[in-house]
């Protein structure tokens, strides 16, 4: 994989002085689409050994998320290799939304938990002026650090001091399915917004979604969309003025338009409600990160034996005629962070320190790519052997001529807390889209 970080360095330095006062961010909703199954009660966990320390980790990799199994056998793998001494114990929650709740209010009131996963929906920046969280500089320097991209850490520092890990890393491409195209009678994915909304057209007429939105939960798959109009619109250099420029307006105007074409109820629906009608067929476009990539070649969602990874394909966004964006940019973000929690204990800090190490050494990160369509801000990790769906999405971000990052990590998270309220005062035609960008205006300025 080419340097991933040099594309997320370039667009969050190039939105530093944006968001009128709310400190920069490069990364969104934690796997933004919500929880995909009800979480289940764990197991009761075995009582620690007699001198052994725990590590609890909060964590949203489990159930039925593309890395929950990986994640588990790494996890078991290292409480194996250090019975006894150290154990790490797993804090399930398959609902995305109660976790960052959960460990947002945790960070606040009290302490950190001893390793947890963040993202943009946090305000990075203020977390690691914090004091909370252990400075992980000594151990980088030391030559973890070398396993890391070149750069990845430029962005998510202070005073030169690292105390939360950028991990995985996201591209946002659309995929099609190719069989409900050939239904509809296209044989190419829309090239610009006109063409796409011919597509739409064709696409209902026909009877099928011709793509996924959702105002409801975090307005995860519909703030997407609303990135890649944004830069298609306004290009490279969009986020410079804020929510000044002109193709805020302008993109929430197609992103509305969009709901003409979408399934019943996506005003109040959420990511399982995108999910569900994208599994059913019954949708022609889907828009989401890497990480779902494995959802395309599980078995539980074959039709008649067929994979629905065998009637789809990777496409590069459609262009605005005559806007700034170009047809092969991509936009991206850091998807998730690890942070773990200051320690008084200098054994319990250099165990914590271990587990980091041990779960981001590239050989399993890589692994974990391969199992998971994941991509990760460690060197190598891009498996040679990826599904054809990955290697497509890696061909296209390595192919791109620039790239921003989505419009949730180049805002404060008062920005995407408002968003969905704000996307449905939209659909429901209370206000404009002057007023749609209005409002999002409102809720930075108030944080």
């Amino acid at each position: 994989m080419k340097k991933l970080i040099a594309l997320l360095l370039v667009a969050v330095m190039s939105i530093g002085l944006v968001a009128c006062g709310g400190s920069q961010q490069a990364a969104p909703a934690a796997e933004a689409p919500a929880a995909e199954a009800a979480a289940e009660e764990a197991p009761a966990a075995e009582a620690p050994a007699a001198g052994e320390i725990v590590i609890n980790f909060p964590s949203i990799w489990v159930g039925t998320d593309s890395k929950a199994a990986y994640m588990s056998e790494m996890i078991d793998s290292f409480n194996a290799e250090n019975a006894g001494s150290i154990k790490v114990v797993v804090e399930e929650q398959t609902d995305y939304q109660a976790y960052r709740d959960k460990i947002r209010t945790v960070i606040t009131t009290g302490n950190a938990p001893d390793l947890c996963i963040l993202d943009a929906t946090y305000d990075i920046q203020a977390l690691m002026k914090s004091g909370k969280f252990l400075d992980l500089t000594p151990y980088l320097d030391e030559g973890w650090g070398n396993d890391f991209e070149d750069g990845v850490f430029d962005a998510w520092s202070v005073d030169g001091k690292v105390s939360i890990l950028p991990f995985e890393a996201a591209v946002f491409t659309p995929i099609y399915n190719t069989k409900i195209f050939a239904d509809i009678g296209w044989d190419h994915f829309p090239v610009d917004y006109d063409e796409f909304f011919q597509f739409c057209e064709d696409a209902k007429n026909a009877g099928y979604n011709a793509m996924g939105q959702m105002a409801g939960e975090n307005g995860w798959s519909s703030m997407l969309w609303y990135s890649l109009i944004v830069e298609a619109i306004g290009g490279e250099d969009v986020y410079a003025d804020g929510l000044s420029n002109p193709a805020f307006v302008q993109a929430a105007e197609i992103l509305k338009k969009m709901y003409d074409y979408t399934f019943d109820g996506a005003v109040s629906a959420g990511a399982a409600d995108v999910n569900g009608h994208w599994l059913q067929r019954d949708t022609a476009i889907y828009l989401n990160g890497p990480w779902w990539i494995a959802n395309l070649y599980k078995e539980d969602n074959a039709v008649d034996g067929v994979l629905l990874a065998d009637d789809c394909d990777v496409a590069t966004k459609p262009i605005i005629e005559g806007g700034l964006g170009a047809s092969d940019s991509v936009v991206t973000t850091v998807q998730a962070f690890f942070a773990a929690a200051k320690q008084d204990d200098p054994a319990k800090e250099a165990a914590v320190v271990k587990f980091l190490q041990y779960i981001t050494d590239p050989v399993k990160v890589k692994e974990l790519a391969l199992s998971s369509g994941s991509m990760f801000f460690l060197k190598d990790t891009q498996p040679e052997d990826a599904t054809e769906i990955a290697q497509k999405v890696y061909d296209v971000y390595n192919n791109r001529s620039y790239a921003v990052i989505h419009v949730d990590g180049a805002f404060p998270p008062a920005f995407t807390a408002e968003f969905p309220s704000a996307l449905a005062a939209l659909v429901n035609d209370e206000v404009d889209a002057q007023g749609f960008v209005d409002q999002l205006q409102e809720a930075i300025d108030m944080a």
